[in-house]
């Protein structure tokens, strides 16, 4: 039985695979056509499984052709001499052929010509990890190198050379004139949602065991398509929570979800809080109050963007999966005082459970008045000295409400994909599920479009009742109201979160 791949590029024969054909037919049409070309994504984007499909495809389809992949993950900052013995060394364990020793870059194309004689076989070469290359200057040199050669590669037999890492080659060479700018680029996107659904039902046909339909949407939205989560949470779920079991139910995918925002240490998760950790306080601008325009020339925002942190969205900056955004709004959200505001949230003296309904579910609605009437009490408080950030509202209702959820077996999620949209807050319990819109008061335009905005995601999810959180700086007093917008029932409440203070006599 084949499984889930988490730990490196994926095998179709042991692996559930994505085929990807179309990128197959575009990397051999470049091969064909003697075009050196780059590919660089995130880290678990797909990169190396690309490739090596690619490999497959050209040893197939293309006698002629030898593809020869070597890797520069460990070359560190050798010197000169050291570098191209490995180089070599590495061809030669490749292709199985002795060649004779480089002594300069003014050699490779001598070399190369050499190797594709012995060979009898057009070359092409995979350099994989190419920012593994610490040494600058003979990587530019190296790269000047392959430019020189790609003007004359029909006479030398280098018909493609491709170079894939995490980053873009602009983004290792501090020389704006690339001497790798005769490259194109291939893009490896994520998978479309079909994309994801084929390989899901890849193990379905092989072991009867189902996907069910929103466990499949709640995967591919989660991770927005990016491969190495699509594959981490679907083996999670395939091998921790449903063994046995004949379906794979949302409920058991929010466990897994919840394990992978608090416990987990995913390398893919961590590489992208790792890097937006070097730059917090423009992750903090684009988390909690935004937003933050997008400009490659700002060095880190281009950074954060070459390592898939943040993408380009209409002229913003946007965090594209899901998951990374939660983990980031864990990492970076605000801290109250001693992290001992939640002792506020409860009397002891009184059971959570005055907060279910008659079947044992959240009473959400009485919850929010429970949470009105803490803001009544420190709202000045706690969101006062400039703390007065959507981020801050956020976070403070988030925690209140996980609070009582959590007492009861539910999770209260932030930013999660609901409905086709995004909503700010996420409460389950069971098979129930809430909405919640949280907003500052701006102004009225804002405040009447979060209703529409929220009713939308009610509409999309199939329920009935929203709930809408409005923090105001304006507002002299609390209020809460009920209307049917757009065909859904919404519940208001408008929390001042300063109190007046006392003119001096």
């Amino acid at each position: 039985m084949r499984t889930f791949c988490t730990e490196g590029p994926v095998d179709p024969r042991y692996n559930y695979a994505v085929p990807r054909t179309g990128l197959l037919e575009v990397g051999l049409r470049k091969v064909d056509e003697w075009r050196y070309f780059t590919l660089f994504a995130p880290r678990q984007s797909g990169k190396t499984t690309y490739f090596q499909m690619l490999i497959h495809q050209i040893q197939a389809k293309r006698a002629n052709i030898c593809p020869i992949w070597i890797t520069f993950e460990h070359y560190a900052a050798p010197p000169l001499d050291a570098f191209l013995r490995y180089f070599q060394s590495e061809l030669v364990q490749e292709t199985g052929v002795q060649a004779p020793t480089v002594p300069d870059f003014l050699e490779l194309p001598t070399f190369f010509q050499n190797l594709a004689q012995a060979l009898q076989k057009d070359i092409v070469l995979i350099i994989d990890e190419v920012e593994g290359l610490k040494q600058l200057e003979i990587l530019n040199g190296f790269l000047h190198a392959i430019r020189s050669m790609y003007h004359k590669r029909e006479r030398h037999h280098l018909r493609s050379v491709i170079l894939v890492g995490v980053s873009n080659i602009t983004g290792i060479l501090q020389d704006s004139a690339s001497p790798f700018n005769i490259a194109d680029q291939i893009n490896i996107p994520y998978f479309t949602f079909e994309e994801t659904r084929g390989l899901l039902l890849q193990h379905t046909h092989e072991t009867g065991q189902v996907f069910e339909d929103d466990v499949i949407a709640a995967i591919h939205d989660n991770a927005a398509g990016q491969p190495g989560l699509i594959n981490a949470m679907a083996r999670d779920l395939v091998e921790n929570r449903c063994v046995g079991a004949a379906a794979i139910t949302l409920e058991k995918f929010y466990q897994t979800l919840d394990a992978f925002l608090r416990v987990y240490v995913n390398k893919n998760i961590a590489n992208v809080v790792n890097k937006a950790k070097q730059y917090p306080d423009i992750m903090k601008e684009i988390l909690f109050n935004g937003p933050v325009s997008f400009s490659t020339y700002d060095d880190r925002i281009s950074f954060l963007s070459t390592n898939g942190v943040i993408t380009d969205e209409d002229g913003r900056c946007a965090i594209p999966v899901p998951v990374y955004k939660k983990c980031l709004y864990q990492t970076f959200k605000p801290r109250f005082i001693n992290d001992d505001e939640v002792r506020y949230y409860k009397d002891p003296f009184v059971d959570e459970a005055v907060f279910l309904d008659q079947d044992g579910f959240l009473d959400m609605e009485r919850l929010i008045d429970k949470y009105a009437a803490y803001v009544r009490q420190r709202g000045n408080i706690i969101f006062s000295e400039d703390k007065a950030k959507e981020g801050v509202y956020h976070y403070n209702l988030d925690a209140f409400l996980a609070s009582y959820a959590g007492v009861f077996g539910g999770w209260v999620f932030p930013e999660v994909p609901e409905g086709g949209g995004r909503v700010d807050l996420l409460v389950l319990q069971g098979k129930k599920r809430w909405i919640i819109e949280v907003k500052r008061f701006l102004n009225l335009r804002g405040f009447e479009s979060g209703k529409h905005q929220l009713a939308a995601y009610l509409r999309r999810s199939g329920l009935n009742t929203g709930y809408y959180v409005v923090f105001s700086d304006v507002h002299p007093e609390p209020s809460k109201t009920r209307e049917t917008v757009d065909g859904s029932e919404i519940l208001c409440w408008i929390l001042p979160v300063k109190t007046p203070t006392p003119a001096c006599l």
